[in-house]
């Protein structure tokens, strides 16, 4: 719902795992793409939540190596990189031939956050910003380690189906949080005289 996440997490922290390649395409509908800062993104789930970002993960492919997808992409991880991410980066679909990559690593910065692969979580709440239903058994998952206290799946409010909106629902300590919220204040704002709406 509009409130949900509204202070739940006052004093917990939280792992943010980024699907950058679901995140630009979510991102063009604000005209950001890779041009945005992710501090902002942060304050804004903070101000949402209540927690505050201790773990952060970013999944990507590489830029190409042609340079035609790749100065925005390489911007965006150098920002990332410097905002404490850790970039878990796949090789291109053009390079492997294969879809999915950035997927599985995904998946597995989900269980890395909830301390699938160390003595202790990074984070109390994970923060997957990923709109695709194919995480599901993954959050599953991650959610049956009691030191997870709770899971938000950050999507545009469009693009997540209604099977998928009711699964995360039913999981009890998930929510769904809308994306439009967090970013819609990084949208590019027309400057004064410029002629645009």
């Amino acid at each position: 719902g509009e409130g949900e996440g509204e202070g739940e997490c006052v004093g917990l922290r939280i792992g943010l795992v980024l699907d950058l390649h679901y995140l630009q395409l979510a991102g063009s509908a604000f005209s950001l793409q890779t041009d945005w800062d992710p501090r902002e993104l942060e304050a804004a789930l903070e101000a949402r939540t209540g927690g505050s970002v201790a773990c952060r993960i970013a999944c990507d492919s590489e830029p190409d190596a042609d340079g035609k997808h790749g100065p925005g992409k390489a911007r965006l991880h150098g920002r990332l990189a410097a905002a404490g991410y850790r970039l878990a980066l796949s090789p291109s679909k053009a390079v492997s031939r294969t879809q999915g990559a950035t997927d599985v690593d995904v998946a597995c910065a989900m269980f890395e956050v909830a301390g699938a692969f160390s003595p202790s979580p990074c984070a109390d709440v994970l923060a997957l910003v990923a709109g695709d239903a194919d995480f599901l058994p993954a959050l599953r998952a991650v959610l049956q380690r009691p030191e997870l206290r709770r899971a938000y799946v950050i999507a545009g409010a469009g693009a997540v189906s209604r099977r998928y909106r009711d699964a995360i629902a039913a999981e009890g300590r998930a929510a769904l949080l809308p994306l439009d919220a967090l970013l819609g204040q990084m949208a590019p704002r027309p400057r004064r005289g410029s002629g645009r709406t």
